[in-house]
């Protein structure tokens, strides 16, 4: 079994998979039929942030050209991903103010994070694989979002320290008002807001776009049928490879040619959990209508049924770290990274994947990945 192949020796063939796989790689697998949908989704949504999204991901792939970087790595769409989410984060996204300043981080963001995503992947996946010599017990992970979160948020740490107007102003700060005998806060509930089946559903979509940081449910139904359609359309080439047309990019790490074409379920099944969790544990209730509390569960299920095989077990340890995604990893990143005025943005997907990904290693009813985990 082997990844596909995305170099056809056609430029302009090329350059779609390298744009519309390095879409699609955000939810963490190749297919341009994913990535149409969702940039379609994000430019319903916003055109801004659509246009970011093409032209980040086309200056990762770019830079990595430019620097010799292996081409069936970029024709496979991985140096563009987390150079669009980092491009995202300081143009379109809610965090930074949009003006010829933050224009220029976010293109400028879009070429080191690039770097850094070649950082990571020797780091996470070269030097700890159980295949390097003299290495023993060692696991390969993935890099995931790493090089775009750590990118992103050391840009946007110095940029506050920047004579240039990025940051919005900060509101004056409002005493937070405590349950009675205790340091807990009160909840922060809308006045005459009840959950209903409707709001859940839209909260979850919205869940799913926010992947992006885009707060739009119909994106978010966009990025579910994308999500399901998740064709590779990895083309043939003699010699090469022979691999049919509809092979599921989705299952590809373990079985290209499963009927299991579940990325969209996962999603949804993840968002929901997010939401729900974030419902019982009285979080503030905005937050989860505009689904800041979905996103990273969308990753962390995907992650956990597509790097490794989908099985009753797996599928229940995905399920697992979506939960400690959100009832830990998620409410004490947003509160560590708030106090100096930043947003957790995927890191707690990639904490949470990173830590069950290793401890795959000892679990021998959960069966590893091709190279991921344990040795294939």
């Amino acid at each position: 079994m082997a990844s596909a192949t995305y170099s056809s020796g056609d430029p302009l063939l090329d350059f779609f998979y390298i744009l519309f796989n390095g879409i699609s790689e955000v939810p963490l697998f190749s297919s341009p039929v994913t990535g149409i949908f969702i940039l379609a989704g994000v430019l319903i949504a916003s055109r801004k942030a659509g246009i970011m999204m093409v032209a980040a991901g086309l200056i990762g792939a770019a830079t990595a050209l430019l620097l010799g970087a292996d081409y069936g790595l970029v024709t496979f769409g991985l140096f563009g991903y987390n150079s669009i989410l980092t491009g995202m984060a300081f143009w379109s996204g809610p965090f930074v103010k949009a003006n010829r300043v933050t224009l220029t981080l976010s293109l400028f963001g879009a070429v080191i994070t690039a770097v850094a995503w070649m950082a990571f992947s020797h780091f996470m996946g070269d030097i700890f694989s159980p295949q390097a010599p003299g290495v023993t017990n060692a696991v390969a992970i993935p890099g995931f979002t790493s090089s775009f979160i750590f990118t992103t948020w050391a840009m946007m740490y110095a940029s506050k320290r920047y004579g240039h107007d990025v940051w919005p102003e900060t509101p004056p700060a409002v005493k937070e008002d405590k349950i009675p005998g205790s340091d807990n806060p009160v909840q922060l509930v809308p006045e005459n807001f009840k959950w209903t089946a409707k709001e859940f559903i839209i909260s979850t979509l919205k869940g799913v776009s926010q992947v992006t940081f885009v707060e739009n449910w119909k994106t978010g139904v966009f990025w579910v049928v994308g999500l399901t359609l998740a064709f590779e359309l990895a083309p043939f080439i003699a010699g090469v490879q022979d691999r049919g047309l509809f092979t599921n990019a989705y299952t590809s790490g373990w079985n290209e040619y499963s009927p299991l074409y579940l990325a969209g379920v996962m999603a949804l099944i993840g968002s929901a959990i997010g939401a729900a969790l974030s419902i019982v544990m009285k979080l503030p209730t905005h937050e989860t209508r505009i689904g800041l509390h979905g996103f990273n569960q969308v990753l962390v299920m995907i992650a956990l049924t597509s790097f490794v095989p989908l099985t009753p077990q797996s599928f229940l340890l995905a399920i697992l770290a979506t939960v400690t995604c959100s009832v830990v990893v998620m409410p004490a990143l947003q509160k560590f990274f708030g106090q100096w005025g930043l947003p957790a943005l995927t890191g707690p997907f990639v904490f949470t994947a990173w830590v069950y990904m290793i401890a795959i290693f000892g679990f021998y009813n959960i069966p590893a990945g091709i190279g991921w985990s344990r040795a294939g």
